[in-house]
């Protein structure tokens, strides 16, 4: 196979200033494509860890899906009844699959961004709904913070140490953490915002100092596949999980969700199946699994320029990748 194409777009990317490096690694190259630089003149490499920014949302729906299929959590019940604290009290509707689908009508206003942990709990518990739910597809953060408390509340446990026992630890993900890691030898630095390789580069994530549903896990594109892989194969986990998060959710104006995936036709590669379920991350990062075709992949980079044109960028690379296979 010839990925020439698709290391040439990523180059092309580096040179325009749209991204630092990249890390790509699908289901027709094993080995991965490896072009740029991981943090300051340290070259990327197939060990280089990210901060995947939102794509960690898909970890804590991946948990919420197999503590629902135990019985542990119900998906349609009100998230209030898990939540007690919170504002809307007994008479919210908004359920666990509104939240996962993004259909809660909560916005991404964020005041919870705090660094004292009792005020962020009170702005987050506080916060009301900008719209009726299912009224609109709005994306918010604020969803999946409250489907991570729910985790929290239902197990006992913090996010990185439930991730890994039902998700990472099964599929042999040993490079995957919640956590913050500190500096190290693997860490991409990036730049939206510039923060130190290792640290959370999402603000929200990064006051909490603790793990949140809506993201900010520490991967690598090795890591990443295997996960993917088994989305495809469907092997590790009952068949329930995988429809779960495979099956359309939630349309509205175009806009299609799955649980805690996106399956937005004109948001996915050409070549691939509407089977699709795919995620992006703030930071640079579009991962894809596709049961329909086969196929599988993340490409992991360091955004340093316009969001939309990156997203679009990374794309693009699967897509040459595609004409290769």
């Amino acid at each position: 196979m010839n990925f020439h194409e698709a290391l040439t777009e990523m180059q092309n990317q580096i040179s325009n200033g749209v991204i630092q490096g990249a890390v790509v690694r699908t289901s027709l190259n094993e080995v991965p494509l490896v072009c740029g630089i991981q943090s300051g003149s340290v070259p990327m490499s197939a060990d280089s860890r990210f901060d995947i920014a939102s794509v960690g949302k898909v970890f804590t729906a991946g948990c919420v899906a197999l503590l629902s299929l135990k019985g542990e959590i119900d998906l349609d019940a009100p998230f209030t009844g898990y939540l007690p604290e919170h504002a809307l009290g007994k008479d919210c509707s908004i359920t666990l699959r509104d939240l996962a689908s993004h259909a809660s009508g909560f916005d991404n206003s964020k005041p919870y961004r705090q660094a004292d942990h009792k005020e962020f709990m009170r702005q987050l518990y506080n916060m009301l709904p900008a719209a009726p739910r299912r009224s609109s597809f709005t994306y918010s953060c604020a969803n999946f913070i409250l489907l991570g408390k729910i985790l929290n509340a239902v197990t006992g446990m913090d996010l990185d140490s439930l991730a890994r026992q039902l998700l990472w630890e099964p599929l042999g993900m040993v490079n995957t953490t919640w956590n913050a890691p500190g500096p190290g030898k693997d860490e991409v630095q990036h730049h939206q915002p510039t923060r130190p390789g290792g640290e959370h580069n999402d603000d929200v994530c990064y006051l909490a100092g603790i793990p949140l549903g809506s993201g900010s896990v520490f991967s690598t594109a090795g890591d990443i596949v295997l996960f993917l892989r088994d989305i495809v194969e469907q092997k590790m986990f009952p068949r329930a999980y995988y429809d779960l998060i495979g099956k359309e959710e939630f349309r509205c104006n175009g806009t299609i969700r799955s649980f805690g995936w996106d399956m937005t036709p004109g948001a996915r590669p050409a070549g691939l199946s509407d089977q699709t379920i795919f995620h992006t991350g703030w930071t640079g990062q579009s991962i894809f699994a596709d049961p329909g075709s086969g196929f599988y992949g993340a490409v992991l980079t360091s955004r340093t320029g316009d969001w939309l044109e990156a997203k679009r960028g990374r794309i693009r690379i699967v897509e040459k990748i595609l004409q290769a296979g």
